[in-house]
């Protein structure tokens, strides 16, 4: 037990030889991503609150029930929130779609308000995409479309059946008046149509908003890569030197042991470091997150202590993937490719919700994505979840497979 704790005391030395030089990097690689996400968030970029989709409308808008429903759409219909209807040439068009100034082109083509108004409806409207455009924008657009060109057919069938009805029944005096109220009801339908239901933001993914579930993709992917920054201290493992110390009554296990809760103590310090100048951000409101609102950095305290059981999952993964390579520069390759992979299907860059259900399975079960669960979970509620039995679980398994590891070299010397 003595020389073990010798060992750990010795490793620890080490480690700490290097913090400067690791917490510099840190602390640089933290402050230009800081300073990224603080300017994109007060932009307002990440909520696109301002943006519009601007759409070109291609097509003989002379008609004057055509140009009465686009005025009444831009000026009174909800949608003037979301979308920008430009009326334009087929070559403005073309040229303003292919630079990327229009989200879509609608065209509207020739004689389709005389088709309407003979009940023909054999002209359809088309809604112009790009291909690399497929996504919820586009199938949002798409069903505002083809809810559009319901309501008129629908509309029509509604006008042209009324006015049968009345020229059936000789009521030829009400047939103008009754015509009026019945497009009058529809209109108001249509433009009213907002008070049918109510809206509810849930957040992008796990409940969070966009700056609540970006702090904490951002700040685990930086502590999943943090192995590539710290990789000069297992540039001299060595088996004979781990023979050595199994002859002096430290196995593998106590080597393990001894290295690793070095490693995880230099992790939790550069992470207490780098938590000072966020506090003191949060405090004084240079940024906010919308889940601790108004409660100053109070729930950062927490969210620390928290966030200690995927700081120990990590630094466990870094570990063993050392213990299986080589070489330095193969084990910070093997580093670089499982963090940029396992951080992608987990959802540190982009939410995993838009990705195909097999990569959403996939990215779950990894080690990533209990993190990111377990920390989404935490950010405002006091609970452990699954999640955070995964992380233990985890980190369980990677010092298991280090020890073992640890065993198959010493024993192949």
């Amino acid at each position: 037990m003595n020389e073990n704790l010798r060992y750990f005391g010795a490793q620890l030395k080490r480690v700490m030889k290097t913090f400067p030089r690791q917490l510099i990097v840190n602390l640089v690689v933290c402050l230009c991503v800081g300073v990224l996400l603080v300017a994109f968030i007060r932009d307002g970029l990440l909520s696109q609150d301002g943006q519009k989709y601007r759409i070109g409308l291609v097509g003989d808008m002379s008609d004057s029930y055509l140009g009465f429903g686009l005025t009444a759409l831009q000026s009174l219909d909800d949608s003037r929130f979301m979308i920008e209807l430009i009326p334009m040439t087929d070559q403005e068009a073309r040229e303003a779609f292919e630079k990327g100034d229009l989200y879509a082109v609608v065209q509207i083509p020739e004689g389709m308000m005389e088709a309407i108004e003979s009940g023909a409806n054999d002209r359809r409207i088309s809604y112009i995409a790009a291909e690399g455009q497929k996504g919820i924008g586009t199938m949002v657009m798409g069903q505002i479309v083809d809810v559009a060109s319901t309501l008129v057919t629908r509309s029509q069938s509604a006008i042209f059946g009324m006015q049968s009805i009345l020229l059936e029944r000789g009521m030829r005096e009400e047939f103008w008046e009754a015509t009026n109220t019945l497009n009058l009801l529809l209109i108001e339908l249509v433009v009213n149509r907002s008070g049918f239901y109510d809206v509810e933001v849930l957040g992008i993914a796990n409940g969070l908003s966009t700056e609540g579930y970006y702090f904490c993709s951002i700040l685990l992917f930086l502590l999943l890569l943090s192995g590539i920054n710290n990789s000069p201290l297992f540039t001299h493992k060595q088996t004979d030197m781990s023979r050595f110390m199994k002859s002096r009554g430290v196995g593998a296990a106590g080597q393990v042991a001894g290295e690793y809760l070095a490693y995880l103590c230099l992790m939790i310090l550069c992470v207490v470091v780098i938590f000072i100048p966020l506090f003191w951000c949060l405090e004084r409101e240079l940024f906010t997150i919308p889940e601790w609102e108004g409660m100053g950095a109070q729930p950062l305290v927490r969210f620390f202590i928290v966030l200690l059981p995927a700081v120990a999952m990590f630094a466990a993964l870094q570990f063993l993937l050392y213990e299986l390579t080589a070489g330095v520069v193969s084990g910070i390759l093997l580093q670089f490719i499982c963090g940029i992979g396992m951080g992608y299907l987990s959802g540190f860059f982009y939410p995993s919700a838009f990705f195909p259900e097999i990569m959403q399975r996939l990215g779950s079960v990894m080690p990533t994505g209990a993190a990111l669960r377990y920390v989404n979970d935490s950010l405002v509620e006091e609970k452990f979840g699954t999640a955070g039995f995964g992380v233990l679980l985890y980190l369980a398994v990677f010092l298991a497979l280090s020890v073992l590891v640890r065993k198959n070299g010493i024993r192949r010397g």
